[in-house]
């Protein structure tokens, strides 16, 4: 179990612990943010593009071999990422990283699932997301604080040691396991071209802002993507074993529920990407302080999280998720009041109500989708759950980036017309382009409120069947 977690809370960590230090990679390497964000992106896009043909190879080659051989990769890109000397280096020893981390983060559940007895397996998985939330919440600590005392670099180096010692204990912890050659028969096209569509829809929106960027450029990204993800349908439908089982989605009910935890994850990352931008440079506010600050969405998370799984135990699943959308839909509104006076202590309160909405949202809403399939496909609806939250949050950190980026251009355009000071005129321009971002990620909640809402007598249920059986 702490050999698993702590791998667990390492690839979480790397996925919170950069964004902090975006403001100053656009700086050291005088590059914008809709590059520098690809750092962050480009991790949480290849790790989870590959979750899914990992868990398959670990099945053939063995766990224990795929964990250990992941952690190594892991450390690594890790080691690597101190050297780089431009923003596309940092980028490919990310995309490295990424890599270890699908190897580890894909077989990890499996390992503690076999590790515990049938009795203590809830036990083994509530640790094992708790090393999950432990991870985002020491991500912007850990990173303001290196940040504060050291440099980037240090966001990397430092923590190797920490990677060596759960490579260690991997190989001499875990159990030797021998793998089941020849039962599976590994879909690579169908990995491949997933990971090609995924990637051309989020490269190419990512681009809007780059100069030199057209519309036509936009346009054949946008269509590339998309027919490469309806050709992975195809693909999946006449694969002997596919790396995703279609059939699930012929449930409304699972369809649904995706669908509103995909546009959730949508949402979330202006508080990911852009509050870090606000609170350094419009706020001016330290690094340490920045890290302290976005920490506590996970706290708050962290705490919410058990007992809202506890509460859709005994009252139901679905108004705890329509209550989750909507508090954080809240949040997101009342952040639209922020502004370069707004006290810390209002800015700890609207984090608080948004760690509340997460907290709420994410166990009632696993627990529809989970309750809404056959026992027998578990496997497959909570690797699409993994591979579905990771996917939303990186195609909403470019979405944001650009809106963000364009905006902030824009007001600041206007406030040197006005005949501002530069200095000051930076600061100003933060606000109002948070709060346009802010306004998308208030529409995608609200959306997935309505798709919780919709449903409910079929999913109650739906739910009551299932637990029959």
């Amino acid at each position: 179990m702490i050999t698993v977690a702590m791998g667990t809370m390492m690839g979480t960590m790397d996925a919170s612990i950069t964004t902090i230090a975006f403001p100053e990679l656009t700086l050291v390497f005088k590059s914008d943010l809709t590059t520098v964000m690809w750092v962050a992106v480009a991790y949480i896009l290849v790790s989870s593009s590959l979750m899914l043909a990992m868990g398959k190879i670990s099945d053939l080659m063995g766990r224990k071999r795929i964990y250990a051989w992941g952690m190594a990769i892991f450390t690594l890109g890790m080691v690597a990422c101190t050297f780089t000397r431009s923003i596309d280096q940092l980028i490919v020893t990310r995309i490295v990283q990424a890599l270890g981390a699908a190897m580890c983060i894909s077989c990890g559940t499996a390992i503690v699932a076999e590790a515990f007895p049938p009795n203590e397996i809830g036990k083994g998985m509530g640790f094992l997301g708790m090393s999950v939330s432990a991870g985002f919440i020491l991500g912007p600590i850990v990173g303001g604080f290196l940040l504060e005392w050291l440099d980037w670099r240090a966001l990397f180096y430092a923590r190797a040691p920490v990677g060596i010692i759960t490579f260690i204990l991997s190989i001499a912890l875990l159990k030797k396991d021998s793998g089941k050659p020849g039962k599976f028969q590994l879909d690579l096209l169908g990995a491949f071209i997933s990971s090609c569509g995924l990637f051309s829809l989020i490269f190419g929106l990512s681009q809007l802002n780059r100069p030199g960027t057209t519309a036509i450029t936009f346009l054949l990204y946008m269509v590339a993507g998309i027919a490469m993800l309806v050709l992975f349908v195809f693909q999946e439908r006449r694969a002997k074993d596919p790396l995703v089982d279609l059939s699930l989605f012929r449930n409304p009910i699972f369809t649904l529920s995706m669908t509103g935890l995909f546009l959730f994850f949508l949402a979330v990352p202006p508080y990911i990407l852009v509050m870090p931008f606000y609170l350094l440079e419009g706020l001016q506010l330290s690094p340490l302080k920045t890290g302290l600050l976005m920490a506590v969405v996970s706290v708050i998370t962290l705490i919410v999280n058990p007992l809202s799984g506890s509460l859709s135990d005994r009252f139901g699943p679905v108004w705890l998720t329509t209550l989750g959308a909507a508090a954080t839909a809240t949040a997101f509104l009342l952040m639209l009041d922020f502004d370069l006076q707004t006290k810390i202590s209002t800015i700890i309160f609207d984090l608080a109500l948004l760690g509340i909405g997460v907290g709420s949202f994410q166990p009632p809403n696993n627990s529809i989708i989970m309750g809404a399939v056959e026992r027998k496909r578990l496997g497959s609806a909570s690797a699409l759950i993994a591979t579905e939250r990771q996917v939303g949050i990186s195609m909403g950190m470019a979405v944001a980036g650009t809106i963000f980026s364009i905006q902030r251009a824009g007001y600041l355009e206007k406030l040197r017309l006005e005949n501002t000071v530069e200095e000051h005129a930076l600061r100003l321009s933060i606000p109002p382009a948070y709060h346009d971002v802010l306004m998308i990620s208030v529409i995608l909640c609200f959306c997935a409120m309505l798709l919780a809402i919709l449903p409910v007598r079929g999913k109650k249920k739906n739910m009551k069947s299932t637990i029959g059986d």
